[in-house]
């Protein structure tokens, strides 16, 4: 439609002739209607001529249409408006264009293009809702509908029911009329036609993709509506199914600049194929938040069966250590299959943030089983992978699920192994509550700090030295979780829950242990779970059979609206194996076990793994603070502490490093220096392009030194002072011309500056 192109829109007219706009509107349709009529009565042979002039007259009759209804908005009484729908032209236009054999997909699209004005310029205005303009519309979309379409009239549709559903949401009592008439109908056109296009590329994609939100979120207060989603539509198949089939094509493998194994923006710019996924998945996130509870069960439901478990869970369990038996290649093809599917599984709890979703995501990983063995238990075991890759990957996916604050991930991590209290003596039981009022484990870790460091030849300005930087960051890490997780059923405290409930517990609770559950709907503090409210005292009662009642009435995460905080029922079963010996449980075994190996792992393994266990002791938890904070407690001698660990890293790193103050000086000087370059490269990238927020959950300003470090270890070809070495562990650090590694000094390095936050962490703790 020129006119439309040239003018923009329709100009605003004060001193418009109506009635000699009337007129030549009246005219236009008469000889419209005239070479209409001649075919329909004569049964000639059409011309593309008189196409042509009727497509003519049809756009000079919408441009005195939309004019009319300008001018006379005062009056609101348009003669071409009541001309224009007693006359239904639309309803005879498209009638006529049927029968026009060869010419009628033109005609069909010029109409498409009609309605795109109209829908545009006349969106508030209640003439389209009338019967002579709307059926036709139906009519059009459902010629459409099943046709394999050119470009040109894809981006027409889809523009149009883009208006449409604009349309519906500022217009309700179309929607209740279009539903009224579509119970007869086996689907939903709209539904239908957008749905061909939600995971198509650029602007088409984006359209089709705003117009099913504003549709969908009008499910949300009507049920028709939400019935005819759920069964009358493929809404949540499409986007369960699109989800798995944008997974399938996404690299098996990815090289990352700096070997952390965490895709952040800048890694993601540059793949397509991770940029359409992530889109999808924002899609599935926005629907959710909208939509009705039925489509969202179903939602919810689809992208378990039909996602998770045939596409994630395969990926990410699939056992590579079997084929190293075959060849060399095969395992470190595998290895890198594996690690992908791993830091995937992360930026996707990374990138969801709907409560239902992100609950239905960790459920997956905590209760699904692969050939017998839990998704959980097999990313533990991967802790102590050989392979550097699958490690470091897995330590960060451990990470991200610690951030979420779900008391169901710390009960299967770590809480389960602590309750029993059977890793400390007896005696120290009571000590768990225990406040370390003069801050002595502090001044513990900070006496752990190797000797090496304290030297007066070494640099003091090593990076994030300022203890005060941990101080601020401890702070607000530790106010931020205590928030999250306050609405927890337990306190772990050692008395709540009792490690007498883990040994008089009887069988009453004889559910599926796989199952978890969800609870009432109140904030926890943390978008993504909601916690219990009232649960907290029927727990700590000694009616321990209403709080099985409480727990077996909850509902499943997929038919809940209110995602929560859950709870697994066979936790405190009675007879359980693993409270019968003293132990801390896998996950916190496989944490001590790569810690004891700092010295000669790979440091990048280090940074992750102290980050973890920094965030471990960011939790206001009894049980956990006795365990990682406490010099004075007493375990079982079977356990080993964490401050014995520290201790023989301490002698380990003193020995080693004995007389050779001059390399950790180079080694400090070397990470000073990649910083500045990193910091420099950083900020004039920002000043040419807009550098994108990562993915983090309420990450504040000032970052951990695990998480700095992360920053600065990156591979630099233009680095000629210091070169990054290939070996069978990994990769190792040396200065040009030189031959010694850097690993252990850097290593040190870590390892003092560990020290010093986990000395901020204790003394934040005691004043929280």
């Amino acid at each position: 439609m020129s006119w439309f192109k040239r003018n923009k829109g329709v100009e605003k007219t004060d001193d418009l002739d109506l009635s000699a706009c009337f007129d030549s509107f009246n005219k236009h349709w008469q000889q419209t209607f005239e070479i209409i009529d001649r075919f329909q009565t004569s049964k000639g042979v059409i011309k593309y001529d008189d196409i042509v002039a009727v497509i003519n007259h049809l756009n000079q009759l919408i441009k005195l249409l939309l004019l009319d209804v300008q001018s006379a908005k005062s009056t609101n009484q348009s003669r071409c408006l009541e001309y224009f729908l007693r006359n239904q032209l639309l309803g005879k236009l498209y009638s006529w264009s049927l029968k026009t054999d060869r010419f009628k997909n033109y005609l069909k699209m010029e109409q498409l293009k009609v309605y795109g004005v109209l829908l545009s310029e006349l969106r508030g205005h209640q003439l389209l809702s009338d019967d002579s303009i709307l059926n036709p519309l139906i009519l059009i979309l459902n010629s459409y509908d099943g046709d394999c379409l050119s470009v040109e009239i894809e981006k027409h549709l889809v523009t149009v029911l883009r208006q449409f559903c604009v349309l519906l949401s500022h217009q309700p009592s179309i929607l209740c009329n279009i539903l009224k008439d579509n119970t007869k109908n086996s689907k939903c056109v709209i539904l239908s036609l957008l749905m061909a296009f939600i995971h198509r590329d650029g602007s088409i994609g984006e359209e089709a993709r705003d117009a099913l939100l504003i549709f969908v979120s009008l499910s949300r207060q009507n049920d028709t509506l939400a019935n005819i989603i759920t069964s009358k539509s493929n809404v949540s198949p499409v986007l369960a199914t699109g989800l798995s089939g944008l997974y399938s094509v996404l690299p098996r493998k990815l090289d990352f600049e700096n070997d952390c194994y965490r895709l952040n923006p800048e890694n993601i710019e540059g793949v397509p194929e991770l940029n359409n996924f992530l889109a999808s998945v924002e899609l599935c996130n926005a629907v959710a938040k909208i939509c009705h509870k039925s489509v969202y069960d179903q939602l919810l439901d689809y992208l378990y069966h039909g996602f998770l478990l045939p596409v994630v869970g395969p990926a990410l369990m699939q056992d590579f250590e079997n084929n190293c038996g075959i060849n060399a290649h095969l395992s470190r093809v595998a290895e890198e299959e594996v690690a992908t599917a791993t830091v995937y599984l992360d930026l996707l709890l990374r990138s969801v943030t709907h409560p239902g979703l992100l609950q239905t995501f960790v459920k997956f990983v905590l209760c699904e089983r692969f050939e017998k063995i839990k998704i959980i238990e097999l990313l533990v075991n991967r802790i102590n992978n050989k392979s550097f890759k699958v490690c470091i990957a897995t330590l960060a996916l451990m990470e991200t699920i610690l951030d979420l604050n779900c008391e169901d991930v710390m009960l299967e991590l770590v809480f389960k192994y602590l309750v029993p209290c059977t890793h400390i003596m007896l005696s120290q039981r009571s000590r768990i509550k225990q406040v370390d009022s003069y801050c002595k484990s502090a001044d513990i870790f900070l006496s752990l700090i190797p000797d090496v460091f304290k030297h007066k030849n070494v640099n003091s300005q090593t990076l994030f030295s300022e203890y005060r930087c941990y101080l601020n960051c401890a702070r607000i890490k530790i106010a931020e979780c205590a928030i999250e997780t306050k609405h927890w059923t337990y306190l772990y405290d050692g008395e709540n829950p009792s490690h007498v409930i883990v040994e008089t517990k009887t069988n009453e609770v004889e559910n599926d242990q796989n199952s978890i559950l969800s609870a009432d709907d109140s904030s926890s503090g943390y978008e993504s779970f909601k916690a219990m409210k009232d649960i907290d005292k029927m727990l700590g009662t000694d009616d321990n059979k209403a709080a099985d009642e409480i727990l077996s009435n909850t509902s499943s995460p997929c038919g809940s609206d209110s995602p929560t905080c859950f709870i697994r029922q066979s936790t405190f079963k009675t007879k359980d194996p693993l409270t019968q010996y003293p132990c801390l449980g896998p996950f916190l075994e496989a944490l001590f076990s790569n810690l004891e190996n700092l010295p000669e792992q790979d440091f990048r393994i280090n940074l992750r793994l102290t980050a973890v266990m920094t965030r471990l002791s960011m939790y206001n938890k009894p049980l956990i603070q006795s365990l990682l904070l406490n010099h004075s407690m007493i375990f079982q001698p079977c356990i080993r502490s964490l401050f014995q660990i520290l201790r023989s890293l301490k002698q380990t790193i003193e020995t080693k490093l004995c007389n050779r103050v001059e390399k950790v000086k180079e080694a400090e000087t070397f990470l000073i220096e990649r910083e500045n370059k990193l910091c420099n490269t950083q900020c004039s990238r920002s000043a040419s392009e807009k550098i994108p927020e990562p993915f983090t959950r309420g990450e504040s300003k000032r970052r951990s030194i695990s998480v700095a470090f992360g920053a600065m270890f990156r591979r630099n070809s233009g680095n000629k002072e210091a070169i990054l070495e290939s070996t069978s562990n990994g990769y190792r650090y040396y200065k040009e011309n030189e031959t010694e590694s850097l690993d252990l000094p850097i290593n040190a390095i870590i390892l003092a500056e560990w020290l010093k936050e986990l000395s901020a962490i204790c003394q934040e703790h005691t004043i929280s």
